[in-house]
């Protein structure tokens, strides 16, 4: 469904500061929000004071759209989700969105989006607060997940936890005393960019040897398709996992032709275990967590991620740093960024 639209982004200078304070009320509700790193795939749904969602719309595109068109887009399911005949308990008192990108969560700000352009410095806290009418929290989707997982999901009463989300890029979320730790510029997390790969390949902010280039989803399928046309026998078990449509493989998927055997598959996942289990290593022993939550749809191979790179974390780090570490796979899977918008809509940050 294409949409366009020659709305203006607003972007420019802001004074705006983070809406803060215990959503106190008994009676309304909240919305989340979730923008992800291409803008190609939005999420609205809306949610009582409890933070169970009643109602939810998605709309991907089949491109990477201007800003516009994000927001026209938006605008149109919020029109929808906000409809009178679903706000029979009272209105809207918050809204929270989670952006999969460079965030300034206390100015409410989107610094950039890596996979799609027009975001730079744009006001998107400002935007919606002033559309909607209502306080309007933001921040990037890896902080929204792990507060999600925080509160509700692998992470309940965990006090110093590290969030990863795996997908399309690599972003992380330190989470202590159940409070997001932004940094001094909100930057904080910001792994997937952590120089892994002397002369690595390409990451999309146009760096080279970043951890978001070898370990994301993304990364491990097109390396893994990349690699795959040289080798018939790799090829022909694509087919075969994936009923013909080799595009449509899976970082899962490559997991498990991994766990098969397959010497391409092989390859590229034991780089994987390699550099992201030497960076959690790294962070394990500067901030010495209690849990590492894997989320995205590299999180999706299971055990046969979490299980090596536990043990890759433990080869490298001295026992008193790792033996009270666990590493799990996010509970909330594909519904953590947008459950985590609504949490944000929920807190007292």
């Amino acid at each position: 469904m294409e949409h366009t639209s020659d709305a203006s982004t607003g972007a420019g200078t802001f004074v705006s500061r983070r809406a803060t304070g215990k959503l106190l009320a008994t009676q309304g509700y909240v919305v989340g929000i979730e923008i992800s790193g291409s803008g190609a795939r939005q999420s609205v749904a809306l949610a009582d004071l409890s933070g169970k969602i009643l109602y939810r719309v998605r709309r991907p595109l089949e491109y990477i759209p201007d800003t516009g068109t994000v927001l026209h887009l938006l605008d149109e399911m919020l029109t929808d989700v906000t409809s009178p005949e679903r706000l029979l308990d009272g209105r809207i008192l918050r809204v929270g969105i989670s952006v999969g990108g460079l965030v300034d969560a206390p100015h409410g700000v989107v610094r950039t989006l890596y996979h799609a352009h027009g975001w730079d410095n744009f006001p998107l806290q400002d935007y919606f607060t002033e559309k909607l009418a209502v306080p309007c929290i933001i921040d990037n989707n890896a902080n929204a997940a792990a507060l999600a997982e925080k509160q509700q999901g692998a992470g309940v009463g965990e006090r110093v936890m590290l969030y990863l989300g795996l997908g399309r890029g690599i972003g992380g979320a330190l989470l202590i005393n159940g409070k997001i730790y932004h940094g001094t510029t909100g930057t904080a997390g910001e792994i997937g960019h952590m120089v892994v790969k002397e002369n690595g390949p390409k990451c999309s902010c146009g760096g080279f040897g970043h951890l978001e280039a070898v370990a994301s989803a993304q990364s491990v399928v097109r390396t893994m398709i990349g690699l795959s046309v040289e080798y018939p026998e790799t090829m022909k078990a694509i087919y075969r996992i994936t009923d013909g449509r080799a595009e449509r493989i899976t970082a899962e998927q490559v997991f498990r032709l991994a766990a098969e055997g397959d010497t391409i598959a092989s390859h590229i996942v034991d780089d994987v275990l390699k550099y992201l289990g030497n960076a959690l290593a790294n962070i394990v022993l500067l901030i010495n967590p209690s849990m590492i939550i894997l989320g995205g749809a590299l999180a999706q191979a299971g055990e046969l991620l979490v299980n090596p790179l536990y043990a890759r974390i433990q080869e490298l780090c001295p026992p008193a740093t790792s033996q009270s570490l666990r590493v799990v796979q996010g509970r909330l899977g594909s519904d953590a960024n947008l459950v985590g918008a609504v949490t944000l809509a929920l807190q007292d940050l």
